[in-house]
């Protein structure tokens, strides 16, 4: 604060004149800039009882009904441009309060009708449950390309080889991975089914083209899991999200899980049985990029497995893997061929009082026939 000081020599006449002088100047400084936030505190008052009495004449007047959000805020334009500017930095990024997600990849085939058949029967039981977390593909893309935080955590497709017997059993050329085939009366528009660019075949090949769509999908569309659930299986849908959100860890903690029923082969490599596994993302895009289709062909076992093969793809990563032993909570059924069978079932997993056999089913942690050594389990050999 400066100190004003009057100057020295001058009577005490003239520096009582003079402080009085200061003292009114400083007053009136003082009164003008009271005045000048009154002025505009009375403005802004005036501003926002003009806004909120805009059309109170009407009968119908209200504030949120008379006046729309857009009106008193027009800021519309202005906000779809910073969403889409949002969405393009961070579109690499899962935002920190996300959800897990996982794709569900129902193993079908156009081979026969019955699987066609099958495949209603699928949408009309456990994936008809009415469960906004439960979503086609499609859907689950739609909502992500218009909402960073879509309601949908686990889309589904059904996995169809449908390249023709020109193509290869296992995607490893420049050519598109998914083709859109023509129109048959086996093609439906359920708009829920991926046709890969592969020719038909359960135990070559089919599996590692898949994970490598569902590698491709993740990346772009944020998933964090990848599934291969075979058509005949029955999976609890309410335990299959309590599985996921309890136990399972979202980007980018899920680094190098897979997990199912725990199985094994004679060459000590554990994987999970063929009717319900998962992969994490990367470990997806490990089996399908950094392996090509003769590494895999090398690796495979003699017959073909597809799963105990799988097993194998995932154990030539450099690093630890993580399995997750569903042996002693599974929460899928398994093995039912015909529609009548599985509708029984699945009503049965539905029956809240049923005693047996619930879900989850507890079976042994460890096959230890398939672990040991015939030598080790034979008594006469100990």
């Amino acid at each position: 604060m400066v100190r004003h000081i009057a100057p020295k020599g001058f009577s005490s006449t003239v520096q009582s004149e003079f402080y009085n002088d200061l003292i009114t100047s400083n007053n009136k400084t003082t009164r003008r800039k009271r005045e000048k936030v009154k002025g505009v505190f009375a403005i802004g008052f005036l501003a926002i009882v003009t806004l909120f009495t805009i059309d109170s004449s009407s009968p119908k007047a209200s504030i949120t009904s008379s006046i729309p959000a857009n009106e008193l805020f027009p800021l519309s334009d202005r906000s779809l441009q910073e969403m889409e500017k949002y969405k393009q930095e961070y579109a690499h990024e899962r935002p920190l309060s996300s959800k897990t997600t996982m794709l569900l990849g129902i193993f079908s085939t156009n081979d026969d009708e019955k699987y066609v058949h099958r495949r209603t029967y699928i949408r009309e039981t456990y994936l008809n449950t009415g469960d906004p977390r439960i979503c086609k593909l499609s859907e689950y893309i739609h909502q992500r390309e218009y909402n960073m935080h879509p309601i949908c955590q686990v889309p589904y497709t059904f996995i169809i080889a449908a390249g023709g017997k020109h193509r290869p059993y296992d995607h490893d050329d420049k050519e598109p991975i998914t083709i859109t085939p023509k129109k048959s009366k086996r093609i439906n528009d359920e708009d829920d089914c991926t046709y890969l660019n592969i020719r038909e075949s359960m135990e070559d090949g089919k599996s590692a083209t898949y994970f490598k769509f569902g590698a491709e999908i993740a990346s772009k569309y944020g998933i964090d899991y990848i599934t291969k659930l075979d058509d005949d299986t029955i999976p609890s849908p309410t335990m299959l999200m309590d599985f996921i959100e309890d136990e399972l860890p979202p980007s980018p903690f899920n680094r190098r899980i897979f997990g199912g029923r725990v199985w094994t082969t004679k060459a000590n490599i554990y994987y999970g049985a063929g009717a319900f596994y998962f992969l994490s993302a990367d470990l997806a895009h490990h089996i399908s990029h950094n392996l090509s289709a003769k590494d895999r062909k090398s690796l495979s076992h003699f017959p073909k497995t597809e799963d105990a093969d799988m097993g194998k793809f995932l154990f030539t990563h450099d690093r630890p893997l993580k399995f997750v032993n569903l042996s002693a909570h599974q929460f899928w059924e398994h093995d039912f061929k015909t529609e009548e069978a599985f509708r029984t079932r699945w009503s049965e997993i539905l029956d809240p009082n049923r005693k047996e056999p619930r879900l989850p089913r507890r079976a042994k942690s460890v096959p230890w026939k398939h672990l040991c050594p015939n030598d080790i389990l034979n008594p006469d050999g100990l």
